[in-house]
């Protein structure tokens, strides 16, 4: 997705000398890496517009101009020498469904008496995840309540029957942070047990993370969870039903 922002006038621009402009060429990865190989779209209606990108532009010689949106850029006669510009839409700490976080930046030369077009490219800057049960949790566990954390604090429940679960919606997430999974769940037998809070991994930026929970293999109990290819194991322990008994 590409989009060249351009300030029309109308009237023709005075140029002094030694002043020129710069109109952004904005272009918006949709997609991001799940391996070191492959890719996966964003969620629909996750990727702002370039009109909504928040613009700062620095010269070596003068302020720093800030618009809000780039629907706000008014291609302000500049000084001619070095600039850069960077680009940003969301909250770089907010985390939660939606909550995308993008960035982007660039470095250029205004001439004088020219307008030049900058090209940039824009794209996701934190992480995001899914949750999935797999078909051998579903033999094992009949309902299960499981919340993951993240270092920020931010706790996403998923809870339901076994038979029914799929892929969850995807959950925005800080970079390199770190995912925590607690919660219970009841076996096929009608036993309760929980699963105590269990580090199992670290986010990378410009990711999309899949976080797979497994029933442990035949002759073990608890979970194999999985944030992409790095399993943890994650020990049940028996809910005591009448602890006062």
């Amino acid at each position: 997705m590409c989009c060249l922002l351009l300030a029309g006038c109308t009237k023709p621009v005075t140029r002094q000398v030694g002043e020129g402009q710069v109109a952004f060429a904005c272009e918006l990865l949709d997609a991001v890496g799940v391996t070191r190989s492959t890719t996966r779209p964003l969620p629909e209606g996750s990727v702002p517009a370039s009109s909504d990108l928040k613009l700062v532009l620095s010269g070596t010689e003068s302020e720093p101009l800030t618009y809000e949106t780039m629907a706000d850029y008014d291609m302000p006669m500049l000084t001619a020498g070095d600039y850069s510009a960077r680009f940003t839409y969301g909250n770089p700490t907010a985390e939660g469904a939606g909550k995308g976080y993008f960035e982007g930046s660039c470095s250029f030369a205004v001439v004088a008496r020219k307008t030049i077009t900058q090209p940039v490219t824009v794209a996701l800057a934190n992480s995001l995840y899914t949750l999935s049960l797999s078909e051998w949790f579903g033999n094992y566990y009949t309902d299960y309540d499981l919340t993951v954390r993240t270092e920020a604090g931010l706790q996403t429940r998923y809870a339901g029957q076994s038979s029914e679960a799929q892929e969850s919606e995807p959950v925005f997430v800080q970079a390199g942070t770190a995912l925590y999974l607690s919660g219970t769940a009841v076996k096929t037998n009608g036993v309760e047990v929980s699963f105590p809070e269990t580090l199992i991994g670290r986010t990378t930026a410009r990711t999309w993370h899949t976080l797979s929970i497994d029933a442990g293999s035949v002759g073990q109990t608890g979970l194999i969870v999985s944030l992409d290819d790095m399993p943890v194991a994650i020990e049940e322990i028996p809910v005591e039903l009448n602890p006062e008994a």
